[in-house]
């Protein structure tokens, strides 16, 4: 390295390193001077900025402002795992580059496996690229011509539109869909929706998500359609109406629904749902889509843990809860209003039950001091609102206070043996309801208690094994006995409002046996200390109940249906579910749910799952995954209802995933409707498809 006084000047060769902040210059040969910041650097160039780099041939660059000249040289933004390709590549900022010819990829390799070249190539860091005369390159194979093209080159979050749907049907015509995502702040972002439908007009959407901290956050959707086509009850308007909800006649229709957590002080938290549809139609005729029944319904679980109420429910669930939790007691108040679209729509009597508010105090089951007692207590207060009523139907307050007591006791060592009694005290008030006597007293009380023991053991094997499956097993064997009475009392001089109003008499037996099998297995970490894994592989638990009072006033099939509920895990390849009940009369299942998956190390999978319920439902879905290749993986999936012989929904498809880039082809058939799509994913670049 020698240095000119005169100039300022580092000369320096072999092995040069300049470093400064976060940015290092390497090259065999480097000119650096000390006044205006300027380098020349030469020979196996690199430039590393941050997490991105510069490697060429050669390049002038100045390392304060970072704008200067790369020659044959190749740009690498890390996060993307983009590469700039160019010969002569200019650095026009910290952030921008321009060249007057190159390519681009997010391949490595001299030959990558797609490519897309142009001329005019400007690209902003964090921002957008632009470039004329592009073509798109598999291999060494021009695929497809653009004369412009626009892409996004970003590492964080911003602001711009996204990856458009495309579809077709009879309902709507053709359908494109354009989101735009709009990043407002650090903790803030939102997304607007424009879905064009040829036959139906321009359904806008919006979607705002915030987070405020930890434990604070919402999401707010709301859409609107003015919609070109209702349905006149004629032939003609039959692709704008279903057969299951009332003629819809109105064209303005919306869906407003939100999701939002809130964290108070002293530990106290606070849940909103709110959820309005303009009408029965509108979650029937929007499932899919962007801001569908079905995305938001995923959404809301994944975020917030909180679903839906069905699609064709046509009372909608609206709830405000503010809650505190201690160690043994929890403290809530609820508001729960039922939006009925019918009622509303159809302009009839709306006889729908609220609860404004409810307040419940409740205690878990604890220790009485130093007693051998425990005591658990659930007290509620509600207030019932309607906003149409009738001679049975009406509004009113309730209170309701129920402690309950225990006393667990052990035998011999190898019983439990478990008490208990629980008395009820429930005061309603209401100004509207006279009972089958005549009486229309507007307080009424009741009195009740129930009993309760319950009989219990554990039995314990081990079993030593030792192979690769397990070193040891654990057998448990809990078989089970409970007693529950409650005594008949009248209750038809009562308002009702829910199932609590008419608790039912009861004396019932119920036995139970239930298995758990857990295993256990050693192995060494890498420092050799023995590890070991538990694992329960397997449940199984067989119950049944006998009525006595069914049996004690002579009444037919006292004993309940024989229930039977089962996991099975053996290990990361086999897993078995399935409840069932089954009836001691007339030999038949009730219900029959059986789920069965199955994996290899390869990736595939195959999903089978059958579901049946007496004289209601039978249907058999079923999915597999087949890897044919580490790179390509294809799939098929049939849903059918046995009972009616008919098939729900047909999916079939392929996917390509290489390093570098992705496309899916998949058929799927539902509701009669057909369609196709195809997604190609250019890692770095974005996402492109129609269906």
């Amino acid at each position: 390295m020698t240095f000119d006084n005169k100039k300022n000047l580092y000369i320096a060769e072999n092995d040069v390193v300049i470093t400064g902040g976060k940015t290092r210059l390497e090259a065999d040969y480097v000119e650096f001077s000390n006044k205006t910041k300027d380098a020349f650097a030469q020979g196996n160039v690199l430039l590393i900025a941050g997490e991105d780099s510069i490697s060429c041939n050669a390049m002038n660059i100045n390392l304060t402002s970072q704008i200067g000249t790369i020659n044959k040289g190749t740009i690498f933004i890390q996060k993307n795992n983009f590469y700039i390709n160019g010969e002569i590549i200019r650095k026009t900022g910290k952030f921008t580059y321009s060249a007057q010819k190159g390519s681009i990829t997010s391949c490595t390799g001299d030959s990558p496996d797609w490519k897309i070249s142009g001329k005019n190539i400007k690209v902003t860091v964090e921002g957008y690229g632009v470039a004329s005369h592009t073509v798109l390159w598999a291999k060494k194979v021009p695929v497809v011509y653009s004369p412009f093209l626009v892409f996004p080159v970003q590492t964080k979050r911003q602001t711009g539109l996204l990856i458009p749907r495309i579809s077709s049907s009879d309902r709507k015509g053709f359908e494109y869909e354009q989101p735009l995502f709009i990043a407002i702040s650090r903790n803030t972002d939102a997304t607007v929706y424009a879905d064009y439908m040829s036959d139906r007009g321009t359904k806008l959407g919006t979607e705002y998500r915030y987070v405020l901290d930890n434990k604070t956050k919402g999401s707010i959707f709301f859409d609107f359609l003015k919609d070109d086509k209702t349905d006149d009850g004629t032939i003609s308007t039959k692709n704008y109406s279903f057969s299951t909800t009332p003629q819809r006649t109105n064209s303005d229709r919306f869906w407003f629904r939100m999701r939002h957590n809130q964290d108070l002080p002293n530990g106290i938290t606070a849940k909103l749902d709110i959820d309005v549809v303009s009408d029965e139609d509108y979650l029937h005729e929007f499932q899919d889509g962007f801001t569908g029944y079905d995305e938001t319904k995923e959404y809301f679980e994944k975020e917030f843990g909180r679903s839906l109420d069905e699609y064709d429910d046509n009372t909608r669930k609206n709830w405000l809860n503010i809650n505190k939790s201690w160690d043994s007691y929890i403290f809530n108040v609820d508001a729960l209003w039922y939006d009925n679209i019918s009622a509303r729509r159809q302009n009839i009597d709306d006889t729908t039950l609220q609860t404004l508010p409810s307040i419940q105090f409740d205690a878990a089951k604890q220790q009485i001091g130093l007693s051998k007692f425990f005591y658990s207590l659930d007290t509620e207060y509600r207030s019932f609102y309607r906003k149409d009523t009738s001679a049975t139907l009406v509004k009113g307050q309730r209170a309701d206070i129920y402690p309950k007591v225990y006393l667990p006791l052990k035998f011999g060592g190898f019983f439990n043996f478990e008490p208990s009694v629980g008395v009820r005290q429930t005061v309603w008030h209401t100004n509207e309801f006279t009972d089958i006597n005549g009486n229309s007293d507007s307080l009424r009380t009741r009195q009740m208690y129930d009993i309760g023991a319950e009989l219990s053991t554990k039995l314990i094997k081990i079993f030593n094994p030792n192979n690769e499956f397990a070193d040891k097993i654990k057998h448990e064997i809990i078989p089970n006995i409970e007693y529950a009475f409650t005594p008949s009392i009248i209750q038809n001089d009562l308002p009702t409002f829910d199932s609590l109003d008419n608790i039912p008499e009861k004396n019932l037996l119920t036995w139970s046996l239930t298995n758990h099998f857990i295993s256990r297995k050693s192995s060494l970490t890498p420092k050799g200390e023995e590890r070991l894994t538990y694992r329960d592989f397997a449940y199984i638990k067989i119950s049944q109940s006998f009525d006595i009072k069914r049996e004690r006033d002579n009444e037919s099939k006292p004993f309940s249906d024989i229930l039977l509920d089962t996991e099975l895990n053996l290990n990361e390849f086999c897993t078995l579910d399935m409840d069932l009940s089954w009836s001691p009369y007339d030999s038949h299942f009730k219900t029959l749910n059986i789920g069965n998956t199955l994996k290899d190390n390869r990736g595939d999978s195959l999903r089978t799952e059958y579901r049946y319920t007496s004289s209601s439902s039978e249907s058999l879905y079923s999915k597999i995954d087949i890897s044919l290749t580490d790179e390509l993986t294809a799939y098929y999936s049939i849903e059918k209802n046995i009972q009616e012989n008919k098939t729900v929904e047909t999916q079939a498809g392929f996917t390509i995933n290489k390093s570098c880039w992705l496309f899916s082809l998949y058929f799927s058939e539902s509701r009669g409707e057909q369609s196709i799509t195809f997604l190609i994913n250019l890692h770095g670049i974005g996402e492109f498809g129609t269906k």
